[in-house]
């Protein structure tokens, strides 16, 4: 579970080692992704500290990766996240995502990622994690898919509005949002 798993920022050498597992599983593998480049990225990144991994505690091996960007249309962005097939469903996505948007929403006000739109098992986490749909981008990754773009605010999520007329019990301590601009 997330609760059991240690987020920290790897070496260039330790983040070019996860290209293997990475470029082996789809999406990458589909996109015809090679470990040799991808380790390069990857090592790249880790030198501009752009990517974390999660690890189990105790755990010998990586679990999930993700690369983040910053400066991305006044936001932070997701150009990569995986999980070991075998820590799948296991919070490990959740948790790699989370620290990003803690990192992110320190100084901006959106965090972004992209996806495949087919890829209707990462659409669902994706907005499961509060992330909205704001773009298509047709042809951006290869010619005849069409990427999703998704975006996630800092601020509080709006009050739906049959919760608005709700009535509050006497005696209940009343909490409100304050929906600011950043």
């Amino acid at each position: 579970m997330a609760a059991q798993t240690r987020i920290s920022r790897p070496t260039p050498a330790l983040a070019r080692a996860q290209a293997g597992w990475i470029a082996g599983i789809d999406p990458w593998r589909m996109l015809g992704y090679r470990p040799a480049a991808l380790g390069r990225y990857l090592a790249r990144k880790a030198g501009t500290r752009s990517v974390w991994i999660a690890r189990a505690v105790g755990g010998a091996a990586p679990s999930g990766v993700v690369v983040a960007d910053d400066g991305f249309l006044l936001g932070g962005f997701i150009a990569l996240l995986a999980v070991r097939p075998e820590a799948s469903g296991q919070g490990v996505g959740r948790a790699l995502v989370e620290r990003v948007a803690a990192e992110v929403f320190g100084t901006r006000r959106w965090l972004f990622v992209s996806c495949d739109g087919n890829n209707h098992a990462a659409l669902r986490f994706y907005r499961k994690l509060g992330f909205s749909r704001v773009g298509r981008l047709p042809d951006l990754v290869r010619p005849g898919n069409v990427e999703i773009l998704l975006r996630r605010s800092s601020a509080p999520p709006p009050i739906p509005a049959r919760a608005q007329g709700a009535k509050i019990p006497a005696g209940a301590a009343r909490v409100g949002y304050h929906r600011g601009r950043s």
